[in-house]
Formats: C-alpha cells, sequence, structure tokens
C-alpha cells in the first residue's frame, strides 16, 4: 500500500513541474549548447549576425529571455509577455 501512495505522489509531483514549467537554470557567458541542455528553451529571434534570443516560461516568474552573441549567453531579461523580447532589443 505505501508503494502506491509514493507512486501517486511522484506522478502528482511530476504533473505540477510540466504545467508549471521549470525554472531555467544558467549563468552568465554559458554556451548556447550547454544551455539548452540543461534547460527548454524557445527560439524566439535569430540574426543575421548570428545572435539568437531564447525564452523560457515558469508560471510564478513568467518569461525570460536569454541574449547570446557568438554563441555565448551575454544577456538575461524578465517579462510578463512572450513578446517582450522585442522591448528588449539593443
Amino acid at each position: 500500500m505505501k508503494n502506491f501512495l509514493f507512486i501517486g505522489l511522484a506522478i502528482t509531483m511530476l504533473s505540477c513541474r510540466a504545467m508549471y514549467g521549470i525554472e531555467p537554470t544558467f549563468t552568465m557567458g554559458m554556451s548556447e549548447s550547454e544551455f539548452k541542455q540543461k534547460n527548454r528553451p524557445e527560439l524566439v529571434s535569430a540574426a543575421k549576425d548570428g545572435s539568437r534570443i531564447y525564452s523560457t516560461y515558469h508560471v510564478l516568474t513568467h518569461y525570460k529571455f536569454f541574449f547570446f552573441e557568438n554563441e555565448k549567453l551575454v544577456r538575461f531579461e524578465k517579462g510578463e509577455h512572450p513578446d517582450d523580447y522585442q522591448l528588449f532589443r539593443y
């Protein structure tokens, strides 16, 4: 009976994590490939010069935008809406 309780608790916790999103893990200067491995970002913008902007979402912290240049994280901003990254352009 305890096993069923633990399995039910684990399923509940995992479903909540999927529903609310995962808080991103990052450090300034980290590589783009390492960032994509540790998080599940969505590419929202890519320029011809190689710069890219990724976003993540968490129900409590809303949107976070990550700016990459030369495949290195150079900037990070918070936003309320999925298109707020346009306000943070250089």
